[in-house]
């Protein structure tokens, strides 16, 4: 757990970020002298730093910057940095924020105000998941048909990225919870768990969001003490996200009986 203050990381990040931009600079002053002496050496070298050049600055964000909400699961810390300013103009950063710290309500605005714009498909996608994640966690599940309905129909209109469309596999989930065929949910969110990808970027975010489908759908069947465990799980895992409330409300919930 990172335990600096967003002011720190951002600081720490602004100087390593100098120090890399320093680097590349230097580099290529390298180069240039090398292409004095060696022609092509020195050109392939600059043609590689050109070509790279966002791969280095993105990782140091990535590590330095997004890790906070990636690895730390900490959206509020992840928030106060954004409003330092660290992150411009970036709605995957916001919406991602907005998601785990579970801003409904800014969550639909945003994705009601991007619908005004002209979109791709794979980002009228996104927008119908987001939808869907929206009325998931407020137990809104009578709405979840109305989602699927959208996401078949912007398959239909886009026959040649289907393929592209079909890997949104959480439409399966919502469907099939849509249904009440609660089963297959928990079968599907036990392949998926076992799927996740330990060096992905987002692999911690994805396991709290098919724990919590998993955990949800063993409530629904009345598999209390499993479905307890579940939300245990997400409680202890990622204390700090919107899915910690909603799972201790359930855990409440079981307790109560």
């Amino acid at each position: 757990m990172n335990t600096k203050t967003a002011k720190q990381i951002v600081k720490g990040y602004k100087t390593k970020l100098v120090l890399l931009a320093i680097g590349y600079v230097l580099a290529i002053a390298l180069c240039i002298l090398l292409t004095l002496k060696f022609l092509f050496a020195g050109l392939m070298i600059m043609l590689v730093l050109a070509v790279s050049v966002r791969m280095p600055f993105d990782k140091l964000r990535e590590k330095e910057i997004e890790s906070v909400i990636y690895d730390n699961l900490d959206p509020e810390k992840f928030n106060e940095i954004m409003s330092l300013g660290v992150l411009k103009n970036s709605n995957r950063h916001k919406l991602l924020y907005l998601a785990s710290a579970g801003k409904h309500e800014e969550i639909l605005a945003l994705v009601k105000e991007s619908e005004e714009k002209t979109m791709h498909p794979i980002d009228k996608c996104n927008n119908i998941y987001r939808e869907g994640y929206v009325y998931f966690e407020r137990g809104e599940y009578n709405k979840l048909p109305s989602v699927i309905q959208k996401y078949e129909k912007l398959k239909s209109d886009n026959p040649k990225i289907q393929y592209a469309l079909n890997n949104f596999t959480v439409f399966d989930k919502y469907d099939a919870f849509a249904d009440e065929d609660y089963e297959y949910v928990v079968d599907v969110c036990d392949i998926d768990l076992r799927a996740i990808n330990p060096k992905a970027q987002n692999h911690k975010l994805t396991r709290v969001n098919v724990g919590f489908y998993r955990a949800v759908s063993l409530y629904k069947l009345g598999r209390l003490e499993e479905a307890k465990k579940g939300f245990e799980d997400i409680v202890a895992f990622a204390p700090l996200m919107y899915k910690a409330k909603l799972s201790q409300e359930f855990i409440d919930l079981i307790e109560k009986g």
